[in-house]
């Protein structure tokens, strides 16, 4: 009866433009304030693109600090949304090309946009293999002219955590790794991570598992009974979300805090990276 509450109490504010269909994105690549950014390389940009797409790197978001990489500063990030095009006003939409990671690099470049103020971001449902699906002759091979943008960007404080803040709060604040179950459960060693198993306390919830197998969305029911019924989250509470190195955290807190509209979310960006790799921090198997 409580989960029913609840997942009653989550899908009457559930409908978001978290993901958008390729049908969506067609009507707004014509409008003057939509920055399109694509997560690819640079050569399979070139073979083609969705039109008026901009190449965009990671790098241009994180960096790297000893075995882990953290999000880029306020300042480093305004300076990126304004070569980008971005402006205050801007509706951003990110896609990939269903290569390894570039999914998991859109969420991060999004997560990373709105923790500084972006208040219009998307992911393209299906990326760019459900764009030609739909507009397989309506495709670019040209670079698009940037105006540079006006965006101010505002960090919001309340969203990254770091080593401490999850030591302080595990079995108070409910933790999800969005690791593949085998590195959870110890069965694997992830790359770049010392240590097997998981942090204490902490419940697997697999970015993987919330998408069909064309890369789009799974259903909001679908999704609640994972993150509501399985994982046991509340969407009213806080709830921390980690993995090996934060670009598949990214999607989890994405997920919850864009689409799902669950009110507290935060990553811990260092994740296992460096949570694995010491030796004071609680760990299980």
């Amino acid at each position: 009866m409580k989960f029913l509450l609840m997942l009653l109490l989550t899908t009457s504010y559930v409908f978001s433009s978290a993901f958008i269909s390729p049908t969506e994105l067609r009507k707004l690549i014509i409008k003057e304030n939509t920055v399109l950014l694509d997560t690819t390389d640079e050569k399979t940009f070139k073979e083609g693109h969705i039109p008026s797409a901009i190449r965009v790197d990671i790098s241009d978001f994180r960096h790297q600090k000893g075995p882990f990489q953290l999000m880029n500063s306020s300042e480093d990030i305004q300076k990126v949304a304004r070569r980008l095009g971005i402006n205050n006003n801007s509706t951003v939409i990110l896609y990939g090309h269903h290569k390894p990671k570039e999914l998991l690099k859109a969420s991060y470049m999004a997560l990373a946009l709105i923790a500084n103020g972006c208040k219009n971001v998307s992911i393209l449902n299906g990326g760019y293999e459900g764009w030609l699906f739909e507009y397989e002759d309506f495709i670019s091979k040209a670079d698009k002219k940037i105006k540079p943008g006006n965006f101010t960007a505002k960090f919001n404080p309340n969203i990254l955590v770091d080593l401490d803040y999850v030591k302080n709060n595990i079995g108070k604040i409910p933790m999800i790794e969005a690791r593949p179950l085998r590195y959870f459960n110890a069965k694997a060693q992830s790359s770049g991570v010392r240590r097997l198993g998981h942090i204490a306390k902490a419940q697997s919830s697999a970015w993987g598992n919330k998408f069909e197998h064309d890369q789009t969305i799974k259903p909001d029911e679908e999704l609640n009974a994972i993150y509501l019924k399985k994982n046991k989250l509340n969407p009213n509470k806080e709830v921390i979300t980690y993995c090996t190195g934060g670009l598949e955290a990214s999607m989890n807190w994405y997920i919850l805090h864009e689409h799902l509209h669950f009110k507290d979310v935060k990553l811990y960006d260092a994740s296992m990276r460096e949570w694995g790799n010491r030796d004071d921090t609680p760990m299980e198997k």
